[in-house]
């Protein structure tokens, strides 16, 4: 059996970006039932991120920095867009495999862990952006979010207690700019209302000012077309 303290251990691991993935998601799960440990992780992760700071810098000369520059930009740029890639779908796949275990804020939590190990907090990043979608009247229990990463390039929509469709229905997620909307996902949710998708886009996230789920025929609508049960914006 696992004890509290075995879990707490994993924490100055986890700073460091050396669990693997069942030990990521244990801490994960802990974490969102356990304040005093969602602050040591925190504390952890402050003194992480100070580590880089705390050598003296040094200037490389311009005929080193033009060599490393040709060496290892196009790769780099390569392998960090896969990587991304690949965690958002190795993410949703979990998501969509299982009903939801602690609920919308602990999926929050659980998906800010994950993204942490990929795109790691430094003093000058931005945090991924995190949307609470608010209930309307035609679906006042359900309750979601929109998880989008730091850059805006990746996103994903969780959303829980959604009424289920019949067969002829589903929901479709849109993306709002300045009252323009633009289909991001189409979903139907199983016998929990829950479901995990990842949203596409022809645009960065954060370019749009809003999000809204509706009601539509099944495989969606060219605009919205019937009631709004979620909703929220930047």
């Amino acid at each position: 059996m696992t004890t509290h303290q075995d879990i707490e251990n994993l924490i100055p691991a986890y700073a460091l970006n050396c669990l693997d993935e069942d030990e990521a998601l244990l801490l994960a799960e802990h974490l969102a039932a356990c304040p005093a440990c969602r602050d040591e992780m925190l504390a952890y992760q402050r003194t992480v991120n100070q580590l880089a700071l705390a050598a003296p810098p040094t200037e490389p000369s311009p005929q080193l920095q033009q060599r490393l520059a040709r060496r290892i930009r196009p790769a780099n740029a390569a392998t960090s867009r896969q990587a991304a890639r690949s965690w958002w779908q190795t993410v949703l796949a979990g998501f969509k495999q299982s009903a939801p275990v602690w609920g919308a804020v602990a999926v929050v939590l659980l998906i800010g862990l994950g993204l942490a190990n990929v795109w790691p907090v430094t003093p000058t990043s931005q945090p991924m952006r995190v949307v609470s979608l608010a209930p309307t009247q035609a679906a006042p229990t359900a309750s979601g979010v929109m998880v989008v990463s730091s850059d805006g390039e990746y996103g994903a929509v969780i959303v829980e207690n959604l009424p289920h469709l019949p067969s002829d229905q589903q929901y479709q997620l849109w993306l709002i700019d300045d009252g323009q909307r633009t289909s991001g996902a189409i979903f139907s949710v199983d016998e929990h209302g829950y479901r995990a998708v990842q949203v596409e886009s022809p645009r960065y996230l954060i370019d749009y000012d809003g999000f809204g789920i509706t009601i539509e025929p099944a495989g969606g609508s060219p605009g919205p077309t019937g009631p709004k049960v979620l909703g929220g914006e930047f």
